[in-house]
């Protein structure tokens, strides 16, 4: 997994690529949680993502609930196999995904 950090329309954009599972969940943690210390809105970008483990949805749990009273998180790009996994397991309601 690679990540990548841009901004876009006066937010922080945080892309990884490649698979978010038990193995590159806590890279991913520190990143992201990283982030969350120094903005208010964070978008994370899910083209490049292929995969997403429980691990990774407790993850992306964890920075929306941080985010939550600020400005939030927002996920765009989402693909059809993960926005599934969102569905499924209730996610799809309680995230910003667009």
């Amino acid at each position: 997994m690679t990540i990548k950090t841009f901004e876009e329309n006066g937010t922080t954009v945080i892309a990884p690529e490649g698979k978010i599972d038990h193995v590159t969940v806590e890279e991913f943690e520190n990143k992201i949680n990283e982030l969350v210390e120094s903005n208010d809105t964070l978008t994370l970008d899910m083209i490049g993502v292929e995969y997403v483990s429980s691990a990774a949805l407790r993850a992306i749990l964890n920075v929306n609930d941080s985010l939550e009273s600020k400005g939030g998180l927002v996920i765009k790009n989402v693909n059809q196999k993960i926005m599934e996994i969102f569905r499924i397991t209730g996610f799809a309601d309680y995230l910003d995904i667009r």
